[in-house]
């Protein structure tokens, strides 16, 4: 008896869905890179500060978000697929006094950046690319 009732409820739950209304099943998810630049108090660029994500996970390679500031203190990570664009960035000075100083961490959330969005979702749970700008300055030790 209750296998028939199981089976019943369930044919139930999938005749609500018609043409005209497709029935999907899934998470909102976004494709996106992280860029900016890195400087420290007085502006000045930092070459070699190590950028990475703490809470945010690539669905694609398995790295995540990761970089390395230019000579210029800029980077852009790899692109990642998220539900939603949130996390931390981790900068870390891995070098010590070489380029510059000796800087201490620090941990930026992800979630109220600046964004632009790049690419259109598809108009279902795809919501697009978008491109999360961060800029920061860092304090030596």
């Amino acid at each position: 008896m209750r296998k028939l009732l199981y089976l019943l409820l369930g044919a139930l739950g999938f005749a609500g869905c018609s043409e005209s209304f497709s029935c999907e099943y899934g998470t909102p998810s976004v494709d996106f890179t992280v860029k900016g630049k890195v400087t420290d108090s007085e502006g000045t660029p930092i070459k070699g500060i190590v950028v990475s994500s703490k809470s945010v996970q690539s669905y694609d390679d398995g790295n995540g978000l990761n970089a390395v500031t230019d000579e210029n203190g800029e980077f852009v990570t790899n692109k990642v697929k998220e539900f939603g664009v949130g996390g931390t960035l981790v900068f870390t000075d891995v070098d010590g006094a070489e380029n510059g100083g000796d800087f201490e961490t620090y941990e930026k959330e992800l979630l109220h950046s600046e964004r632009t969005q790049i690419k259109e979702g598809d108009g279902n749970w795809y919501q697009g690319e978008y491109e999360v700008t961060v800029d920061v300055k860092l304090r030596k030790k």
